[in-house]
């Protein structure tokens, strides 16, 4: 006797029934993954326009000295060297909570001023120096 006939096979029915168990989508395993790669990198967006802001602060606070020492400089070059000798050799100020310092230095045929400004939340000074030819 013969043995009874196989039914047909068709073509890619194993394939069929490998991927009969796979579903599409996203599992809460990849979606968790996906927010902790948002959190961290929205938490280094927001760091470094921290520190960003940190900067502009003090670079108008270093503009803010800078212009105050620049119109001590101007003030005290346009006094005569005899008269700057003589009465405003040193002095201190404080304008917009900028406080200024200044000293001025006789040398030969020279006078050197040099003007010293502590801006607030700044650990350095910051000092400004100016030598004036003398000729009278």
């Amino acid at each position: 006797m013969r043995p009874a006939a196989l039914p047909p096979r068709r073509r890619g029915s194993r394939r069929r029934i490998a991927l009969a168990g796979r579903r599409d989508g996203v599992t809460l395993f990849e979606v968790l993954i996906a927010v902790l790669m948002l959190t961290v990198a929205v938490g280094g967006l927001l760091g470094s326009t921290a520190a960003v802001a940190r900067q502009m602060g003090g670079g108008a606070s270093q503009t803010l000295a800078a212009s105050i020492a620049q119109a001590r400089l101007d003030s005290l070059t346009s006094i005569s060297c005899a008269q700057l000798g003589a009465g405003a050799s040193s002095g201190a100020t404080t304008q917009r909570g900028v406080q200024e310092s200044w000293t001025v230095t006789d040398g030969r045929n020279i006078k050197t001023i040099d003007v010293r400004v502590q801006v607030p939340r700044r650990v350095n000074q910051l000092r400004y120096q100016m030598v004036i030819p003398c000729r009278d």
